[in-house]
């Protein structure tokens, strides 16, 4: 699998895979099908987002690759995260003409899978929406379901972690049990807090976070 930043420049140097299809034509009129896996990362790393520069510049550069490899190239964008406005984005990036795009939808039904929504009172911005995340008054003995909360904004994310560590009590034993996320964090702070969250038996139990949490972990590796 090719990753976008294999192609894309690198501090102003191109990578190997780039050189190669830049300067040997024969070897770039080889390549029939380009094939783009995760292809929502075009428009949630490869674009800026709520005033942060793009996590990842490579993905929103593949349409400059489309152009360099020719007409000629099949063109397949793999995902299972495509709202209408992001599947917009992928379409103009990789030059899609829609008259000529085939697009297919399966459904994401599984078995063991129920669907449920909680009406929201007020604002988006009234944490007190998510207190049901919370027993209150919060026993000794709890053991918060493992739950990830997406925000739109890195402050959302912050505030709403505030608002449940408040809920929380004092105690050593509740400390780090709620934390925020965004990929502006460390590198260290990001590896920590994901790999605990990721744990059955992890100290963090709620974990406020944006797109970034959906993102960064390709990066981490």
């Amino acid at each position: 699998m090719v990753q976008p930043e294999q192609l894309s420049s690198i501090d102003g140097h191109l990578p190997r895979l780039a050189r190669l299809i830049n300067r040997d034509r024969k070897f770039a009129q080889r390549i029939r099908y380009l094939h783009v896996d995760e292809a929502h990362f075009i428009a949630t790393a490869g674009q800026a987002l709520y005033g942060v520069p793009a996590f990842r510049p490579a993905w929103g550069r593949l349409g400059e690759l489309r152009i360099k490899l020719g007409r000629q190239v099949v063109v397949q964008a793999l995902s299972g995260t495509q709202p209408s406005h992001i599947k917009k984005i992928i379409v103009d990036n990789l030059l899609l003409d829609e008259d000529t795009t085939h697009s297919i939808k399966l459904s994401s039904n599984r078995a063991n899978i129920i669907y449920a929504t909680h009406p929201i009172v007020g604002k988006l911005t009234d944490f007190r929406n998510l207190n049901f995340l919370i027993p209150q008054p919060f026993p000794k003995d709890c053991r918060v379901k493992k739950t990830i909360v997406f925000h739109d904004s890195i402050n959302n994310a912050a505030t709403a972690a505030g608002h449940h560590q408040r809920q929380l009590s004092d105690s050593p034993e509740c400390k780090g049990l709620v934390k925020h996320y965004h990929s502006v964090m460390s590198k260290k702070f990001l590896t920590d807090t994901f790999d605990d969250f990721r744990r059955p038996d992890g100290k963090c139990r709620i974990l406020h976070a944006t797109e970034g949490a959906a993102t960064v972990r390709s990066a981490l590796k």
